[in-house]
């Protein structure tokens, strides 16, 4: 087929097809330098992207919440799975659905109810949502920061504050860490002395869920520095405070070795004692290459 398609890129005919996987340890088995995850990932449509897992145990269960969007159009919908075993238990389906793309479901309990915090950037605000009827029926309970593009929001409390760190949509979306803090879930929210608290494309964008091991606070970070979703670098918090912000690398998470999704990998995060992955592989689009390939062919000269 080279021959008929010479000025033809290679990016051209295929899309970044993302998948969650399933790992039967604890997120602190990742800061062992020597740890090989074994993973499970979840059924998945060709052509369906599946990425961003968090998961939340309820009446005893493990699901996972991700996202899922079809490469064509690239809405994103919140979908979810239930984890029976080592696997997935049913086919996902549709948890959240609003009329933008929606995206990194940071997904967490709070007082005995459960809570959701999608990337809404497309909506120009970070708004925060109460599961009503779980898994599928959610209400906004309030927009913790408007006017704002906000990129995978990651929220969790630390020394009696509530934390929030995410990217704003742009030029700096991979590259500069913004801190919010409040003393209470709904605010009032303030922002970080010192924001953008990171500049840096290799480990500041938000991966996952913050999490403590030995006393230490650590945070899953995006390594976006030579491609975006390449890897994940887990930092170290050494100080957070209001007016502070200090962390440094503790852990690198690469991708798996084989299987169909060894090309990167972006979000890392905790439940029970189970972590979810995501996973990056590519997929051929054959339609584009057909209609390549036809053009190209209509296109030689008659001999």
């Amino acid at each position: 087929m080279s021959r008929f398609l010479p000025n033809l890129s290679i990016g051209s005919l295929r899309y970044d097809d993302w998948n969650v996987g399933i790992v039967s340890d604890p997120i602190s088995r990742f800061l062992e330098p020597n740890y090989k995850p074994q993973v499970v990932w979840l059924p998945k449509q060709r052509g369906v992207i599946q990425a961003d897992p968090f998961g939340v145990s309820f009446l005893g269960k493990v699901h996972i919440f991700f996202e899922s969007s079809d490469y064509r159009n690239s809405k994103g919908v919140i979908s979810c799975a239930e984890i029976q075993g080592t696997g997935p238990g049913h086919e996902p389906r549709t948890a959240i659905e609003l009329p933008t793309h929606i995206s990194y479901p940071y997904i967490f309990k709070h007082q005995g109810e459960i809570f959701c915090l999608p990337e809404t950037g497309q909506a120009g605000e970070i708004a925060l949502f109460r599961c009503e009827r779980f898994p599928d029926r959610w209400k906004k309970v309030g927009t913790l920061i408007d006017h704002v593009a906000g990129i995978d929001g990651t929220l969790f409390k630390h020394e009696e504050r509530w934390w929030l760190f995410f990217t704003i949509g742009g030029k700096t979306s991979l590259s500069d860490l913004h801190a919010w803090h409040a003393p209470d879930l709904l605010g009032p929210w303030q922002p970080h002395a010192k924001n953008p608290v990171k500049c840096d494309p290799g480990s500041a964008r938000p991966g996952g869920t913050p999490f403590i091991v030995g006393g230490s606070l650590y945070r899953p970070a995006q390594d976006c520095s030579k491609t975006y979703g390449s890897r994940v670098i887990i930092n170290k918090i050494i100080k957070l405070t209001p007016g502070q912000f200090v962390e440094e690398r503790a852990a690198v998470v690469e991708p798996p070795e084989d299987g169909p999704y060894r090309r990167g990998v972006h979000t890392i995060s905790a439940v029970e004692n189970i972590t979810l992955i995501d996973g990056k592989g590519y997929k051929f689009k054959v339609a584009a290459a057909l209609r390549s390939l036809f053009r190209k062919r209509r296109s030689r000269p008659v001999s």
